[in-house]
């Protein structure tokens, strides 16, 4: 995510469940990962979250269209809670869904490219630098992951020079900031950490973007890793320290550029509703807000999914000039810079570091020249990244048991009913 974006609670379901009504209240202190209920969501979504993920992966190949891949990501998404906590539980289901849209990016594109039905068709060329970034909650425990691959690269064509050398520093930056993150430790060494790897690639952090904390209902708590900081970044983001129970999305982002980015003029199509009222005059734009409190509620989502796609983009300008609604902009390096990106779900249990998900990496296929020169990082990939389970409770087994064989077999119905080709 990128910049300050102001941190909001919210609740939503899939999107053929209602959700939560803006003016819902939140009642008591929100569970954190002493519960064994709350790691199993977190590691549900997860799971989740990594077989979508493969399944957009395994649709990257020349003439695939972008906007078929975010669609195949979402409709996986959904496809995967459908079968999952949907026993009520004093009259209510468990709220589940997307908790950010597929989005697919390319090249010098950083993020946040999710196409509308009515924009220009893209389709991948050979040697696109694509990023894969999507997310699932599960009752609001969010699992985001994205990972960065190039439309043809294989053991036997590997890609080489800056393109393997950009993805192979977010790749190495990501492992060695996770196991820098644990109880006692600053943001500002990791923030630190991700620049020095960068510098080892020949690669440069993208510049402001955030890895937030989360907790349940919230996407961007009030914690952040900034990477590559301006004066201003600083300013609005103090250093903090890393406490148990914590949950972090750690998000990588680096450049074969000088890591400044901007909107241009494209569509932006991804946004998520803010606490702001206002009295909206359009019909257009009171239809979009009754139909995302209805859907979304706060979690972020694509016009897409909106059922008027045109009425929706005639409505967006006004929610988005009063602050009813927050843009997640389409952000760009410039022409002829890569950019890569991997992002993974980060807990801070008790008993160690666990990562929940994962991008995809294979040293064989991207061989970069280049690699980590600090003795102390090297020494830190050495050490592997878990936790040790905690006893089961028995209280949450049948709940645990219903999402895990739910979630075995929307696994089944996504792969078979997607059929993406293969690359």
């Amino acid at each position: 995510f990128f910049f300050n974006l102001q941190p909001a609670k919210f609740v939503s379901s899939n999107l053929h469940a209602s959700a939560m009504s803006a003016e819902d209240e939140f009642d008591g202190p929100e569970p954190g990962l002493e519960d064994a209920d709350v790691v199993t969501k977190y590691k549900l979504a997860g799971e989740m979250s990594n077989r979508v993920l493969k399944l957009v992966v395994d649709g990257v190949k020349v003439g695939a269209s972008v906007l078929a891949l975010c669609k195949l990501g979402d409709e996986a998404i959904l496809k995967e809670v459908s079968t999952v906590y949907n026993k009520k539980v004093e009259g209510v289901v468990t709220p589940k869904g997307i908790a950010f849209p597929t989005c697919v990016s390319l090249n010098n594109c950083v993020c946040h490219n999710s196409p509308l039905h009515s924009d220009p068709e893209v389709l991948l060329k050979e040697g696109d630098v694509v990023k894969i970034d999507l997310g699932v909650h599960i009752d609001g425990y969010i699992a985001p992951v994205a990972t960065t691959v190039v439309v043809g690269a294989s053991k036997e064509k590997p890609v080489t020079g800056p393109k393997a050398d950009v993805i192979a520093a977010a790749h190495y930056a990501l492992e060695v900031a996770l196991r820098m993150i644990k109880p006692g430790a600053s943001t500002a060494a990791i923030t630190a950490a991700l620049n020095s790897v960068g510098a080892d690639f020949s690669c440069t952090p993208v510049e402001g973007m955030l890895s937030h904390q989360l907790s349940q209902n919230v996407i961007d708590g009030a914690k952040a890793i900034i990477s590559n900081p301006s004066e201003q970044n600083k300013k609005d983001h103090k250093d903090s320290t890393f406490e148990v129970n914590e949950v972090y999305a750690l998000d990588v982002f680096m450049s074969t550029g000088d890591g400044k980015v901007k909107p241009r003029e494209q569509r932006t199509t991804v946004f998520k509703k803010t606490d702001n009222k206002y009295q909206l005059k359009m019909q257009a734009s009171r239809a979009l807000i009754s139909e995302v409190n209805k859907s979304f509620n706060y979690m972020p989502f694509t016009l897409r999914m909106l059922k008027e796609e045109n009425k929706a983009k005639l409505g967006v300008t006004e929610c988005v000039s009063h602050l009813v609604l927050q843009p997640f902009d389409v952000l760009w390096e410039a022409e002829g810079v890569f950019v890569a990106q991997f992002k993974v779900l980060v807990l801070l249990m008790s008993n160690g570091t666990l990562r929940i998900t994962n991008g995809t990496f294979d040293p064989e296929v991207y061989k970069s020249e280049k690699a980590l020169l600090s003795e102390e990082f090297k020494k830190l990939l050495t050490i592997s990244v878990g936790a040790k389970s905690k006893k089961k409770n028995t209280k949450k087994a049948g709940a645990k048991k219903e999402g895990e064989e739910g979630a075995a077999a929307a696994a089944g119905a996504a792969a078979a009913d997607a059929k993406p080709a293969a690359k």
